[in-house]
């Protein structure tokens, strides 16, 4: 259960700091997504970093926050963004992120409480608190700076998604930048982020014990697949995130076989028509908009059936989780030409995760197997082993503290190779109260 008592039961201290920079984790210092970390300094002035939850099975929520006045969301994913409504319902905090995130970020809560209605999680926040933090959401363009009291703040490009955001702060003493979920490399969607010199970086460590195959290699293979299965006259299932990954493949397949039959389902459709109204944060609007009307958009049960028939349909969830992806599975289960194509990571406790181990899924309420053929793809737009460590040596901080990652298994890797380059690495907990002193 999520059982939080404003004010009261919250993991930060009270006590203010008498010198130095404080740092604090309420969630994804030492585990993927679920983000949430406060930044204090000797001046009193205070700024919260994303406030999301892992929607795993069951979901995983951060520590409660203290009273604060401000939070930055830096994407419009859920594990940075799905606590808010319970922040800024409870508190009045003011919610900063960019344009784009603002306008995404709406559909995401709205599906997040409906899919907590659907899968019977307890979720700490409801549609009055979700339609109250809408109100207390604050837009800012790239590069705009922000005064919070001592402080300065400004958004930079993140890469990941278009809206993602690094968070660049300058206080008194220190100039810090909170990477937030970042990419270095170009993607369909986006481009990449830059490197900025800082004192303090706070650098996500999803992929830091390993490196990416080379992307172009990893879009053929799968593009070779797709053909492969097409050829047979099978259909290509490719379950995909919403947000980011269902606009990648679409536009990828777009540029480079535009003769197949492509339908699109799920959430994806809505954001792609979002993107395309802020194209300012695309990397190639032109393309997008081409890819969008070449695809065929399921707005119907008729169209679900037409679906059936196409070489590949891209839909929601990337995760197996619930959503059109399920429908489809069910119904292409039964024909071995038929394959299906995931992605993306694959979570525990996840559909995905089920039929990649044990060749089965939860299928409205029924384990199910499946037979098809199954095949995954590494189109992750985090930073890999090798483009982390060549962005912290660009911003050549002299403290790197690395979150958002599996501390058992990832950490150890970038924080040995960093060490070993002199820098001083913080390997931070959830709960728990670091201080960078002078």
């Amino acid at each position: 259960m999520v059982m939080y008592s404003p004010g009261r039961t919250t993991s930060y201290p009270s006590e203010p700091i008498e010198k130095g920079f404080r740092f604090h984790f309420l969630g994804g210092g030492d585990e993927v997504g679920n983000v949430g970390c406060i930044l204090e300094d000797e001046t009193g002035t205070k700024l919260l970093l994303d406030y999301g939850m892992a929607p795993t099975d069951p979901p995983r929520y951060p520590n409660e926050s203290p009273n604060i006045e401000n939070c930055i969301l830096t994407h419009s994913h859920i594990d940075h963004i799905g606590m808010a409504p319970w922040l800024s319902s409870n508190y009045g905090t003011l919610l900063h992120c960019t344009g784009l995130t603002k306008m995404i970020v709406e559909p995401m809560w709205h599906d997040c409480y409906k899919v907590s209605r659907i899968e019977g999680y307890p979720l700490a926040w409801d549609k009055r608190d979700l339609d109250e933090a809408l109100v207390n959401l604050r837009p800012h363009s790239f590069n705009e700076e922000i005064k919070l009291l001592d402080w300065k703040w400004r958004f930079l490009r993140a890469g990941h998604i278009p809206g993602a955001a690094m968070t660049y702060i300058e206080t008194p003493k220190k100039k810090i930048l909170f990477s937030g979920d970042f990419d270095t490399r170009d993607c369909e969607l986006v481009s990449g982020a830059k490197t900025v010199d800082c004192d303090i970086l706070f650098i996500e460590g999803t992929y830091a014990n390993r490196n990416h195959p080379k992307k172009e290699e990893e879009q053929q293979r799968f593009l070779d697949r797709v053909l492969e299965v097409v050829e047979r006259n099978g259909t290509c299932l490719v379950p995909a995130f919403a947000n980011g990954r269902t606009q990648d493949v679409l536009m990828l397949l777009h540029r480079t076989n535009p003769q197949l039959n492509v339908h699109i389902d799920g959430m994806g459709k809505r954001l792609v028509k979002m993107y395309l109204e802020h194209n300012e944060y695309l990397r190639d609007k032109d393309a997008l908009t081409a890819a969008l009307s070449w695809a065929k958009k399921v707005g119907s049960k008729s169209d679900k059936k037409k679906a059936l028939n196409a070489d590949v349909i891209i839909t929601t969830s990337g995760m197996l989780n619930g959503g059109p992806s399920i429908w489809y599975l069910n119904r292409l289960r039964n024909d071995l030409r038929n394959a299906i194509l995931l992605t993306g990571y694959q979570a525990e406790g996840t559909g995905g995760r089920m039929l990649l181990e044990k060749k089965q899924v939860p299928i409205f309420g029924n384990i199910s197997p499946i037979n098809l053929e199954v095949d995954q793809y590494s189109f992750s737009t985090h930073a890999g082993q090798k483009e982390l460590i060549e962005f912290v040596e660009g911003c050549n901080p002299k403290d790197v503290i690395i979150y958002h990652t599996n501390s058992a298994e990832a950490r150890p890797s970038l924080e040995k190779i960093l060490s070993e380059k002199g820098f001083t690495v913080h390997c931070p907990k959830n709960g728990e109260t670091y201080h960078i002193i002078d």
